[in-house]
């Protein structure tokens, strides 16, 4: 799928566009995708499904992408900060319930008996 740059520029940002395809592949055609290359040549003529059609850097859909500059690669949901050089906090548990807190209470209402 080709489509010309000037049509994907919004802004600052590029969008570069790629389609997700099925291709219909033989079972020998499957092993050897899955086993060695994962590449595969398809030949000339040849009709396939476009499934998707989305932006190869923000993986934003085509409708989505075309009103916005393309940011670049999303990374930093994977973190779970504030930005790549961030880490997200630690959740605390709520005042009564860690486990030393629990203890001391299960403690304290068998009247001394353990401790």
């Amino acid at each position: 799928m080709t489509m010309d740059v000037s049509e994907t520029t919004t802004g600052d940002g590029i969008h570069e566009f790629v389609a997700g395809v099925t291709v219909p592949v033989s079972s020998e055609q499957a092993r050897r995708i899955e086993t060695s290359r994962r590449s595969l040549m398809i030949h000339e003529k040849t009709w396939v499904v476009a499934q998707d059609v989305y932006c190869d850097h923000c993986k934003l859909r085509w409708a989505d992408a075309i009103s916005v500059p393309c940011p670049g690669p999303h990374t930093e949901h994977l973190l779970g900060g504030n930005g790549p050089a961030v880490r997200a906090k630690r959740k605390k548990a709520a005042p009564g319930t860690s486990a030393e807190e629990v203890a001391l209470r299960q403690r304290s209402s068998l009247g001394g008996m353990y401790g």
